[in-house]
Parts: C-alpha cells; structure tokens; sequence
C-alpha cells in the first residue's frame, strides 16, 4: 500500500503521467473528513469500499428461482 501526505489542491495522478487514467484531487479538509475530486473516465467505475462490497456479493449471489 501506497500512503501519500497531499494538501488542499494537490493531486494525486493514476497511471501514466503523459496519459494519466484519472486524477484524485484533495478539495476540502475539515477536521477528521477529508473531501476528494476524482476525475475519472466516464467508462471507468469508481465505487466507495462499501458499495463495491455490496455489488460483488451481490454478483456472487445465486439468481431467484422464478415463480411458479
């Protein structure tokens, strides 16, 4: 794992710098809460953990029996 100290403006790039895959942008810092820009494309999902947990487990889950 990769930690990174930014501040308020600064930037993160993702992938290639000449051809970069996205940007994180640290916008707002307020006490313990830390406000994030990610400019990203359109095609590409950017997801917070626990909504990407969710969507797998339910990816995983086996399809309902149709009614009868």
């Amino acid at each position: 794992m990769l930690a990174l100290t930014r501040r308020i403006g600064e930037e993160v790039v993702i992938g290639d710098p000449a051809n970069p895959l996205g940007v994180i942008r640290v916008v707002e810092i307020q006490g313990d809460k830390v406000c994030l820009a990610f400019d990203f494309p359109r095609s590409m999902q950017v997801n917070r953990k626990e909504l990407a947990d969710r969507k797998a487990n339910t990816s995983k889950a086996p399809p309902e029996a149709p009614p009868e």
